[in-house]
């Protein structure tokens, strides 16, 4: 599903000429729930934050009768995103919990659709668009802490806030910096001020981890071919354990200004 909405996005954007406008620049800021999609942990949403600015093209030399109402949309914005976390081992009485907070430079390329409101007096339009984006890390926190009363191991009992380094608590020294999303959203404009409402789904996991099932699946296949049953033919390397991407549900107030030509 993830990748089908991915060349959809991007299929919708190819179908577009060369030829455009510069037509608005605006700015708009933007809050609401972050949190990670994970299989393996316990999550609850942190405060999501984007601030940023945009341009926008529209198609006004295309023979069509949308061409006013169809644009492109491209800019740069500097997002918030992250989440709470906790995991609960009952056979070792164990708990860990933690939360990384990430701070991302987000470049979209959103494909839109715009529409004037007849029933409503001019300058009242809803709009709806769709897009990918590219995230680079700049900066996040990490706090991971677990604690375990019956086994003394430092492997299962730390806290990098306190008997961790720097590095230990800073996100992108353990996460991937590159993700890669997709912006999909609703929206409302009266005059020039804008009103947003989206969901910003990544697709890249944010670590890579060895699979602890691995050993066992690997055993069971060689127990399966001996036996001339079906078997399992993921390699250990294709897999990855943490499944953890981010996403983010968020709504934006904007202002924009024509760009005279």
């Amino acid at each position: 599903m993830k990748k089908i909405l991915t060349l959809l996005a991007f299929a919708v954007i190819l179908q577009f000429p060369a030829k455009a406008q510069f037509v608005h620049y605006g700015a708009r800021i933007a809050n609401g729930a972050a949190y990670v999609a994970d299989d393996l942990l316990t999550h609850t949403p942190i405060f999501g934050f984007s601030i940023g600015g945009y341009v926008d093209y529209m198609f006004t030399e295309w023979k069509n009768p949308w061409a006013e109402n169809i644009y492109l949309q491209t800019g740069l914005n500097i997002t918030r995103r992250g989440t709470n976390f906790q995991q609960v081992f009952v056979n070792m009485l164990s708990i860990r919990q933690g939360f990384f907070h990430n701070w991302y430079a987000q470049i979209p390329i959103i494909a839109g659709f715009k529409y004037e409101i007849p029933q409503l007096p001019a300058g009242n339009y809803v709009n709806f668009f769709l897009g990918p984006t590219v995230n680079v890390g700049l900066f996040g926190r990490l706090w991971d802490r677990q604690v375990t009363p019956g086994m003394p191991q430092s492997s299962n009992n730390y806290d990098t806030f306190v008997t961790g380094s720097k590095s230990d608590r800073s996100s992108f020294k353990h996460q991937r910096r590159i993700d890669v999303g997709l912006v999909l959203g609703v929206g409302y404009q009266w005059h020039n001020f804008t009103f947003d409402l989206y969901m910003d789904h990544g697709f890249v996991a944010l670590m890579k981890k060895d699979d602890v099932l691995a050993p066992f699946d690997q055993t069971q296949n060689q127990n399966n071919q001996n036996g001339n049953t079906t078997q399992n033919n993921t390699k250990p390397e294709d897999r990855n354990a943490y499944t953890g991407t981010n996403n983010a549900f968020m709504l934006a107030i904007g202002y924009q200004l024509p760009i005279n030509r």
